[in-house]
This record gives C-alpha cells, sequence and structure tokens, in this order.
C-alpha cells in the first residue's frame, strides 16, 4: 500500500482530484449565486409588476373614491399564498388600506423600513430609485419577506375640488407596499443548491474515476514497466527488454533504454570475446615461451650430458696421462660453461617474469650514462665506434634502481655496437619533459637498422637475429621488463640501411603499487 501512495500515477490522480474539487466548488458557488440573484431579481421584478398591476385595477374605484372597492380588491389579492401583505399609506403615514383590517387607520412611524426610504432627508422623495424600492426582513414566523414599494402619483383626473390639489402642488398621494413571502423561494433555492452540489461531486467523482483509469492505463503501468528495467540490470540480467508502446516520451525513454541494455550486451560481448583472445594469446605466448625454454636449456644440458660421458669414459678406462688429464679438464671447463648458460638463461627468465620490487633510489642520470658509457669503451674502440652525448636535461635526477637502469642501457649499447660491426658513431641524448613529469633518454645508432617484418618481435624472449648463438633472446625483453618495474616506456624508431634509435621515458617520481600505471602498457613501435 505505501508504494501505491508513493507511486507517480497516485500522486498525480491526488492532484488532479484536488484540482478538479476546487474547480467544481467555485464552479458551483459562481452558479448557486448567480441563480439566486437571478430568481430573487425576477421575483422583485415580478412584485413590480404586480404593484403596476395592483394600481391600474383600483384605478377606476380611487377615481370615484369607492373605498370598498380599494378594500375589495386589495383583500382578494392577499389570498394568495404568497402573499404576506398588502399595505397603501397616505401622505401623511396613516395606512389606509391593508389585507390585515386591524391595521387600518394606524400611523407608522416614518423612520420604519418601509417609509424611511422616502423620509430619511428633511423633504420627503418625489420618486423611489428602483435601487431601493424593494426591502429584505425577517417575519416573526422566520420566514424571510420581500417587500416592494410602489409610489402613487397624483393625476390630473385625480384634482378636484375637494379631493386632491393639482399635481403641480402635490405630486405622491401614498405609497403601494406589497410583501410577498420568500420562504418558497428559498426552499427552491435550497433545492437547487443541494442538487447542485450533487452534481458537482457526482462530475468530480466520474472525472476522477475516468482519471485515475487513464492515468492507470497510460501512466501507471506503463512507468511500472519501464522501472522493471533498472532492476533487472542491476541484476545482471542483459535479456530483459522494456516493451512500452507509443510515442510519448515515456515511450521514447523505453526506447534508450532498451538501446543502451542492447549496446552493453554488445559491448559485454566485445569484452569477453577479447577476454578469451587474451587467453588466447597469452596461452600461444606460454606455449611459446615454454618451447623456447626447453629448447635453449636442452641444448646446454645435452653438451653437459655429452661431456660428462667422456668424462666417464676416461675414469673407467684406467690411469689416464698428462695428456688424457688435460682433456677431461676441458671437459670439465666446457660442462662448467654450460652449466653457467643454464644459469643465466634462468637468471634472466626471472628477471623478465617476476616484478621484483628493488631498491630504489635518486639517480643522477647523466652520471649513470657516463659510468654506463665507461664500462663500454674498450669494446667500441675495438670494433672503431665513436661515441656522442648531448645530455641537455636541465634536471637529470630520477627515481629508480642504479643497478637496472644501467643494465638497461649496458643492453642497448651493447646492441647498437653489434649494429655497426663496421664501426659508427653511438649517441646518447637526453631532455625534459616537464608536461608529463619525466625525463627522456634516446639511444641511436647509424648501423643497418632493423627490418620491418621483424620489429614488432624484438621484445619477445627468445627473439633474436644472431646467428652465432652468443644470443639467447632475452636483452631486449629483460629491458621491457626493467621499464615496466620503473613505470616508464621504450619507443623504437628504425629504418633499414640509415639506423635505430631507442628512447627510454622514465617519471621522475615512482606511484605507490596501489596507484602504479605504466605510461604503455606495451613498448611503441615505429617503422621509418
Amino acid at each position: 500500500m505505501r508504494d501505491v501512495y508513493r507511486s507517480l500515477a497516485f500522486r498525480l490522480f491526488t492532484l488532479f482530484l484536488i484540482i478538479s474539487s476546487i474547480v467544481f466548488i467555485l464552479l458551483a458557488s459562481f452558479i448557486i449565486r448567480a441563480n439566486r440573484q437571478h430568481v430573487m431579481g425576477e421575483t422583485v421584478l415580478g412584485t413590480n409588476r404586480t404593484n403596476r398591476l395592483l394600481l391600474r385595477s383600483m384605478r377606476q374605484s380611487m377615481l370615484l373614491n369607492h373605498r370598498e372597492g380599494i378594500a375589495q380588491t386589495i383583500s382578494e389579492l392577499g389570498k394568495e399564498p404568497e402573499v404576506k401583505g398588502i399595505k397603501i399609506y397616505n401622505k401623511e403615514g396613516n395606512l389606509v388600506f391593508s389585507t390585515n383590517n386591524q391595521e387600518i387607520g394606524q400611523k407608522v412611524d416614518l423612520t420604519a423600513e418601509q417609509c424611511i426610504v422616502c423620509h430619511s432627508g428633511e423633504k420627503p422623495l418625489e420618486f423611489i430609485p428602483e435601487a431601493v424600492r424593494s426591502r429584505i426582513f425577517t417575519a416573526p414566523d422566520g420566514h424571510r419577506v420581500l417587500g416592494v414599494l410602489k409610489s402613487v402619483r397624483n393625476e390630473p383626473d385625480c384634482a378636484a375640488p375637494g379631493c386632491h390639489p393639482s399635481p403641480s402642488k402635490q405630486k405622491i398621494l401614498g405609497v403601494l407596499d406589497s410583501q410577498l413571502d420568500l420562504s418558497q423561494v428559498d426552499q427552491d433555492n435550497l433545492v437547487i443548491r443541494n442538487l447542485m452540489i450533487l452534481y458537482c461531486i457526482g462530475a468530480v467523482l466520474a472525472i476522477g474515476l475516468f482519471a485515475g483509469l487513464f492515468l492507470r492505463r497510460i501512466v501507471h503501468s506503463r512507468v511500472v514497466k519501464l522501472a522493471e528495467g533498472p532492476r533487472q540490470f542491476e541484476k545482471g540480467n542483459l535479456d530483459f527488454s522494456v516493451h512500452v508502446e507509443g510515442d510519448d516520451e515515456i515511450a521514447d525513454l523505453a526506447r534508450s533504454f532498451n538501446s543502451m541494455i542492447a549496446s552493453l550486451k554488445r559491448a559485454e560481448a566485445e569484452t569477453e570475446l577479447s577476454r578469451k583472445m587474451v587467453e588466447v594469446a597469452r596461452m600461444d605466448s606460454m606455449g611459446k615461451l615454454a618451447a623456447s625454454v626447453a629448447h635453449e636449456i636442452n641444448n646446454p644440458l645435452g653438451g653437459i650430458l655429452a661431456y660428462n660421458r667422456l668424462i666417464s669414459r676416461k675414469i673407467s678406462s684406467g690411469p689416464m696421462t698428462e695428456k688424457e688429464k688435460e682433456e677431461v679438464l676441458g671437459h670439465l671447463e666446457a660442462a662448467i660453461g654450460e652449466i653457467k648458460r643454464c644459469g643465466n638463461i634462468v637468471k634472466n627468465l626471472l628477471l623478465f617474469s617476476r616484478s621484483l620490487e628493488s631498491a630504489k633510489e635518486k639517480i643522477d642520470i647523466h652520471n649513470l650514462i657516463d659510468k654506463s658509457l665507461s664500462t663500454t669503451n674498450r669494446y667500441f674502440e675495438i670494433n672503431d665506434i665513436t661515441t656522442a652525448t648531448r645530455l641537455e636535461a636541465r634536471d637529470p635526477n630520477i627515481i629508480g634502481n642504479e643497478n637496472q637502469i644501467a643494465q638497461v642501457l649496458i643492453a642497448l649499447f651493447m646492441n647498437a655496437a653489434e649494429a655497426m660491426p663496421r664501426g659508427g658513431t653511438l649517441t646518447v641524448a637526453t631532455r625534459d619533459m616537464n608536461d608529463q613529469g619525466a625525463l627522456c633518454i634516446s639511444v641511436t645508432d647509424n648501423g643497418g637498422g632493423i627490418p620491418h617484418e621483424i620489429l614488432p618481435n624484438i621484445f619477445e624472449p627468445f627473439f633474436t637475429t644472431k646467428k652465432d648463438g652468443h644470443s639467447i633472446g632475452l636483452g631486449l625483453s629483460v629491458v621491457y621488463g626493467i621499464m615496466q618495474r620503473h613505470q616508464g616506456k621504450i619507443e623504437v624508431e628504425s629504418e633499414p640501411g640509415r639506423g635505430t634509435t631507442f628512447t627510454l621515458t622514465f617519471p621522475r617520481q615512482i606511484k605507490p603499487e596501489e596507484d602504479k600505471e605504466t605510461v604503455l602498457e606495451q613498448p611503441v613501435i615505429s617503422a621509418l
């Protein structure tokens, strides 16, 4: 029940019902008041008409001074049920004719309600204004009574010696006061008022019923269907759709909701497909990695096994000569070399795959570049390679692990040197990236460049282009792993025949683990 009271349709219905009730109450009040005024106006007009007819019917009797005829006419008319009384006063205020014979001859106070109209001033009025001819008062029995005055004017026919003076001297002979009982009129008005109230109540109820049905069908049922959509979406049901017919705002909202759900469903399907593709790619990479590891470790293990067999044969054949001992020692040294090779493979794999939190400190990159170049200078001199530096960064300090960054620099220097077998120039440059709060290092060689077809694979583990077996293909993959741990990025630009540039971008401050965001999840590779 509480949900019904809180519904939009119920609130609209209540508001509509209140407004309709107010409108009909005001309309009924206006109609009842207008009807009462109209009925009263018609009653006054009818009484005025009756007064004129009464005076005309008594005119001949008045001219003949036939008082019995006048009294008879008033008496007969006074027998009507709605007539409360008919009275004629002379100019002096004496009651000369009345339906109540006991009142005849009485003198009326000029300040009474029927006299004050004309005698309110020093001189009596010669003409009674239309607006003050009628009056309403309450009779002793409690009923309302309408009194209408009509002046009895002097006419030339009435002017005669011993009767009345001429109209020029006396214009008013007296006043006719007709009094009508308004009990029936009031009863009729009460009936009309009650009927009007019943009609208004019926109209409000009928309109409220139709409005309620309309709101239930057009608003409530459709809003309920529309509200079910978000509830189903909250439960994770993306197969639910809102079916609302029409061309109004509610139908448009339902269509928009269905469109949104369809878009989310497509996005979820695409996300699921992407997740599966990533999973497949990860499994494929793991398979390739496992095969590469097996291949790389199997070769030195095979060598170790072969050397051990040779040593075993030499020992089991009896005492050995000095020459045979030297051969056995040579086999042992070769086996040790193969064992070290396996250790290096495992070590580099761990460095590539594990995100070890090494100690990080403030590093002067310019100083570290100089140290790294000093380490490789002897190799550069032997291979006829010159070095050039453009250390333009105003602030060379970053936060990181010095040994790992040095490993990155030396790996790139050695790769550049191997790309220039006939000599060349290695250029190392630095610059500030103040808009990103980072420092940029570029390592450029003018060697043969990297072919376009293998450029996307250079960061994969065990990928190498060297045919002599001196590299196991973990150098650049280790570099990439170190850059990720420093929340940096590595970019490659290469053009066959013109050289290669590796660009390293280090943030000056490393974010905490919970806020860590690498600049790029994948290295940026560009073939010029």
